[in-house]
């Protein structure tokens, strides 16, 4: 009696999970014979392919020193109910959440494209070609917000936290323009800006400098903010830095190979000391 591919327990390792790199592979399986060393270990360990190779839908054949996947044509009609349940709008772009799950149902494999940025200071700034009076928003709701396309000012501080970007202009001179981002700082976002001053205000840690190196990069007058009385906070409040991979952080190459004073300065102490100093940490007693 014939298996059945819907039934079948799976022993995989890798979870049930769709993305663009899998979708690719299978579309190509359609059509072509592909050797195992062409395959990712990704899709070779992914469960639905097991199970697809396992009931005979996807042939596995011996070739030279490995192997040979290709869709055996008897179940063919079986394959295609199977993709189409599996991506019921193939062809779609993922441009964001909702798009996502119309492809793979789950919003989490979108890259989101928009970029949502909060800014509060004193001056008028340049943006989405639009001038914005940032003092009047400060002043009457705490910041301005937007979906980021383009950005002018001379002055700019990138602020990690979000309580520390309400507070920022009582440790920072207020003729920066505060901006903190909803996500990390890369390089989508710094090609939408255009400032002749950028400092970075993060906590002390492999994440901030690393964002910091990715602003020098692009912006070569860059700075990382760090108090005269570093030394002093890091003694009384530094708390234990996490370095498991996958729950904590760990340096960049960037980081490690990095000669900047101000890195250097802060990676010793992450090194000697594994712990790290929050940029809250500055608030207190303002």
């Amino acid at each position: 009696m014939e298996k059945s591919f819907w039934t079948k327990p799976t022993r995989a390792k890798s979870e049930n999970t769709m993305n663009e790199s899998l979708l690719k592979y299978f579309q190509l399986l359609k059509t072509d014979k592909v050797p195992a060393s062409k395959l990712p270990k990704i899709l070779l360990e992914n469960s639905e392919f097991q199970n697809l190779v396992a009931t005979a839908i996807i042939k596995k054949s011996p070739i030279g020193r490995g192997y040979l996947y290709e869709l055996n044509l008897e179940k063919r009609q079986v394959f295609e109910s199977w993709f189409g349940k599996k991506f019921p709008n193939a062809d779609i772009e993922i441009t964001d959440r909702a798009s996502s799950i119309a492809k793979f149902r789950d919003s989490k494999k979108s890259k989101e494209k928009s970029i949502i940025v909060f800014l509060k200071g004193k001056k008028s700034i340049t943006i989405n070609n639009e001038i914005i009076d940032l003092q009047e928003y400060t002043l009457k709701f705490g910041f301005f917000a937007c979906v980021l396309k383009h950005l002018e000012t001379e002055k700019l501080c990138f602020v990690e936290n979000k309580e520390s970007f309400l507070q920022a202009d009582k440790i920072i001179a207020d003729d920066y323009v505060f901006v903190h981002t909803y996500g990390r700082i890369g390089s989508t976002l710094l090609a939408k800006i255009q400032t002749n001053q950028v400092l970075v205000f993060s906590d002390y840690d492999y994440v901030g400098l690393n964002e910091y190196l990715k602003c020098k990069s692009v912006f070569e007058n860059t700075h990382f903010f760090i108090p005269q009385n570093y030394d002093l906070l890091f003694e009384k409040y530094a708390k234990d830095i996490n370095l498991n991979r996958k729950k904590g952080q760990k340096a960049s190459k960037n980081v490690l190979n990095s000669t900047d004073e101000i890195v250097v300065r802060i990676c010793k102490k992450l090194e000697t000391k594994h712990k790290f100093l929050e940029q809250e940490s500055l608030l207190i007693n303002l």
